[in-house]
């Protein structure tokens, strides 16, 4: 499947989801009385995934993440992701890196527990080895764009009236030889409201 039918997929999803949660607010004459205007600054969410591993594999994930809050069940985002992974067992060591971005959507089910769904694209770099017919072998260096499709839900865990920890469990649908991402997915999260 090409890269713009994802694009489109999640887009289409993220505008249903904002459709619904929009056609939502509005009502009968039988409402409750409207709150005060929030401040748009005070609906923003910072946070993101920090990961780390050192030793024979060393592995760097850094994700920064920022969200709005649209309603108080629905959350669309907007991410960046930076991975290093080096292998020392080969010689010499195997290293990639992948960058790129993500756009996320959560929904709120039942209090803090969400269903997610998120569109990852990365730019990953990577070495082809080929054999040079004299038992030894060289290497090529390549990168190829990956567009992986994830859904999943987890549980936010408030650590104060504006801080959170996430824990998430995923599924890649669209795993591929080159996805940095393999099932299922663990991430840990944290966030800050403005």
């Amino acid at each position: 499947m090409r890269p713009g039918y994802f694009f489109f997929i999640i887009f289409t999803i993220l505008m249903f989801l904002l459709a619904g949660s929009i056609s939502a607010q509005q009502g009968g004459r039988n409402e409750k009385p409207v709150k005060k205007q929030e401040r748009f600054v005070d609906r923003i969410n910072l946070g993101g995934y920090l990961g780390a591993q050192f030793g024979t594999i060393t592995m760097i994930d850094v994700s920064p993440r920022v969200s709005i809050r649209v309603t108080d069940r629905f959350y669309p985002g907007i991410g960046f992701t930076y991975q290093y992974y080096k292998d020392k067992r080969y010689s010499p060591a195997y290293s990639s890196s992948a960058y790129g971005g993500s756009l996320y959507a959560s929904y709120y089910v039942w209090r803090d527990l969400f269903a997610h769904l998120e569109y990852a694209p990365l730019y990953v770099n990577y070495y082809d080895y080929f054999s040079d017919g004299s038992g030894g072998y060289y290497r090529v260096k390549n990168a190829v764009w990956v567009h992986d499709l994830m859904v999943g839900g987890g549980y936010r865990q408030w650590i104060g009236t504006r801080a959170f920890i996430s824990l998430m469990v995923l599924f890649n649908v669209n795993e591929s030889y080159y996805s940095p991402y393999r099932n299922p997915i663990i991430r840990i999260g944290f966030g800050v409201g403005l």
